[in-house]
C-alpha cells in the first residue's frame, strides 16, 4: 500500500458524491413522461450533448491509460487519435448524423427492425447488452482497482461506493441529470490534467519532455521509439498505423449502433443541434486526450529526474502497473485536498461511463418491452442494472492479469462493438444486403473479434517472443470480414423493397414505410 489519502481528501470525495445525488433529485422534479426520462425532452442544448458524448466515450480507462502509455510508447497514441477524429469526423458530419436524424426513435435498434426485420433487431439488443454489461463492469473495475492500489481503501468499498452511488442518482434523475453531470465531469477531466501539468512545472525546469520519453524508451527497449508509424510485423503491439484504423472503425461503429451515443443525438432538436454536438464532443476529446499525453509526458520527465524515486523505480515498471503511475502521482505528490479533487476525476469519468450505460440499458429494455413511457418500469432496469454490473466488476479481477488497460479494451468488451454497428453499417450502405445476410456477417465478425482477441490462448499463435498479435489488428480485421461476408451475403440474401425504401443511404429521398410519427 502507498501513501493512503488525507482526510481532507476523503471529505473533497464524499462531497462529490453528494452533489451527485443532490443533482439526481434536482432534475427527477421535471420527470412527466418517458420521452423526458430517456431523451430529456428533446431540448438539451448542443453544447452540453457534445460534452456528455465526449465525457460518455471517455471513460476512466482511457483517462488512466492515455498518460500510462506514455511510458509504454511515448506519443503514438495521440498521434494515432487526431488522424483517426479528423478523419471521423467528415463521415459522422456528413453521412451518419444527417441520416439518423431523418428518424424520431427512442432506441436506435428500432431501425433495423424496419430495416432487416425482428430477428436482426433482436441480435442488436442482445450484442449491445453484451458490450454495456462488459463495458461497464470493466470500467468499474479498472477504476476500483486503480484506487484501491494507490490509496488502500478496500477494492469492494470503492466498487461498491461507484457503483451504487452512479446507480441511484441516474435512476432518479435520468437522461438529464446525466448530461449535466457529465458537462460537470469534463470540466473535472480538464482541471485534473492541469494540475498535475502545473504541479510537475513547478518542480521540473527541465520542459524538454518529448527528449526524456525518447531517453526513456531507448533505455527501456533499445529499438524503441516514443513514435512509431507502422508495424514491423503483425505481433508488433502499438504504432500509429494500427491505432489509428483501430480508432477509426471504434468510432464509426460506435456512432453507428452504440445507443448511449445515438441517444444523445435523438436527444437533440434537429440536425444542426446533433452535428454541433458531435463537433464539440469531437474538439474537447482532442484537448482531454492531448493534456493526457503531455501529463504523461511531464510525468516521465518528473520521475526521470529523481521525484519519488523512494518508490517508483521507472526502469523496472512491468505493463500492467503503467496505469498505476497517473494516480499514484495524484495520491503520493499532490498536498492533501489538492490530491483528492484530482481523484474525484478519475472517479468521474467512471461513474459518467457507468451512469450513461445504466441510463442507455433501461431505454433499450423499455421500448424492447414497449414500456417507454413507464418512468417506474425504466428505474426498476436502472436499478437492476447498476447493481448486476457493480456485481460483476467484483467479479471481473481474475480476467485482466498482466495486460494494462489499452490492450484489455478490444480484447473484451470491444468484441462485441464490431458486430453490432457492421449490421447497421451493411443497413446503410448495402441496399441488397438482406436480414439473414446482416445476422450470418454479424456472427462471423463475432467469431473473428474472439478469435483474434484470444488467439495465443486458443491456437497458440505468438512469435518467438511469446507475443500475441497486436490488439490493433481486432477492429480494422473484424470490420473488413463483416464487410465482406455481408457483400456476399447479399448476392444470396437480398432485401425486399419495403426494407430499403428511405431506409439507406442511396435511397434516403424516398419515403420509408414506417410510422409517420417516427420520420422527422
Amino acid at each position: 500500500m502507498l501513501l493512503a489519502l488525507a482526510w481532507q481528501d476523503h471529505a473533497v470525495i464524499v462531497l462529490y458524491l453528494v452533489v451527485l445525488v443532490a443533482m439526481g433529485v434536482h432534475f427527477a422534479r421535471k420527470q412527466t413522461s418517458g420521452s423526458e426520462y430517456f431523451l430529456a425532452g428533446r431540448s438539451v442544448p448542443w453544447f452540453a450533448l457534445g460534452l456528455s458524448i465526449m465525457a460518455t466515450l471517455m471513460s476512466s480507462l482511457t483517462y488512466l491509460s492515455e498518460p500510462g502509455e506514455v511510458w509504454l510508447s511515448g506519443i503514438t497514441t495521440i498521434v494515432a487519435k487526431w488522424i483517426a477524429i479528423l478523419t471521423e469526423m467528415v463521415v459522422v458530419l456528413l453521412v451518419i448524423i444527417p441520416f439518423l436524424m431523418r428518424f424520431r426513435f427512442t432506441s436506435v435498434y428500432e431501425y433495423l427492425e424496419y430495416r432487416f426485420g425482428r430477428g436482426p433487431r433482436r441480435l442488436a439488443v442482445a450484442l449491445f447488452l453484451c458490450l454495456i454489461v462488459s463495458w461497464m463492469r470493466f470500467v468499474v473495475l479498472a477504476m476500483s482497482w486503480t484506487v484501491s492500489r494507490v490509496t488502500g481503501v478496500p477494492l469492494a468499498v470503492v466498487t461498491a461506493t461507484v457503483g451504487v452511488t452512479g446507480t441511484v442518482y441516474t435512476m432518479v434523475g435520468g437522461m438529464r441529470a446525466v448530461i449535466w453531470k457529465e458537462v460537470l465531469q469534463v470540466g473535472l477531466m480538464l482541471g485534473g490534467c492541469l494540475v498535475c501539468i502545473g504541479y510537475v512545472l513547478t518542480h521540473d525546469t527541465n520542459a524538454d519532455w518529448l527528449a526524456k520519453s525518447d531517453e526513456y524508451r531507448r533505455t527501456v527497449d533499445p529499438g524503441g521509439s516514443s513514435l512509431t508509424w507502422f508495424p514491423a510485423d503483425a505481433f508488433e503491439r502499438i504504432s500509429v498505423a494500427g491505432v489509428a484504423a483501430t480508432m477509426f472503425v471504434w468510432h464509426l461503429c460506435t456512432h453507428l449502433g452504440n445507443q448511449m451515443v445515438v441517444q444523445r443525438y435523438f436527444s437533440s432538436s434537429d440536425v444542426r443541434a446533433a452535428r454541433r454536438s458531435f463537433a464539440t464532443a469531437a474538439c474537447a476529446s482532442l484537448l482531454v486526450n492531448t493534456l493526457l499525453v503531455v501529463a504523461g509526458l511531464a510525468l516521465v520527465s518528473f520521475y526521470l529526474a529523481g521525484h519519488g524515486a523512494a518508490w517508483f523505480d521507472p526502469y523496472k515498471l512491468p505493463k500492467r502497473d503503467a496505469d498505476l503511475i497517473f494516480p499514484m502521482f495524484m495520491v503520493n505528490e499532490l498536498p492533501p485536498g489538492l490530491a483528492g479533487a484530482v481523484l474525484v476525476a478519475v472517479l468521474s469519468a467512471a461513474v459518467s461511463t457507468l451512469d450513461s450505460g445504466v441510463n442507455a440499458i433501461a431505454t433499450v429494455i423499455s421500448v424492447e418491452a414497449k414500456k417507454s413511457e413507464s418512468v417506474r418500469f425504466a428505474k426498476r432496469v436502472t436499478l437492476v442494472a447498476g447493481l448486476c454490473i457493480t456485481a460483476a466488476a467484483y467479479a471481473l479481477n481474475l480476467l485482466v492479469k498482466d495486460r494494462n488497460i489499452l490492450e484489455m479494451m478490444p480484447r473484451s468488451f470491444n468484441c462485441f462493438l464490431v458486430p453490432l454497428g457492421g449490421m447497421f453499417f451493411l443497413g446503410f450502405f448495402v441496399p441488397r444486403c438482406g436480414p439473414k445476410a446482416a445476422m450470418v456477417a454479424s456472427a462471423a465478425g463475432l467469431l473473428t473479434a474472439i478469435s483474434l482477441a484470444y488467439s495465443r490462448e486458443l491456437y497458440g499463435i505468438a512469435d518467438d517472443r511469446g507475443r500475441p498479435l497486436s490488439f490493433t489488428l481486432i477492429l480494422p480485421v473484424t470490420f473488413a470480414v463483416l464487410l465482406v461476408v455481408g457483400l456476399l451475403g447479399s448476392l444470396v440474401n437480398r432485401s425486399r423493397p419495403e426494407q430499403t425504401a428511405g431506409l439507406t443511404w442511396f435511397t434516403r429521398r424516398d419515403r420509408p414505410k414506417i410510422p409517420d410519427h417516427l420520420v422527422a
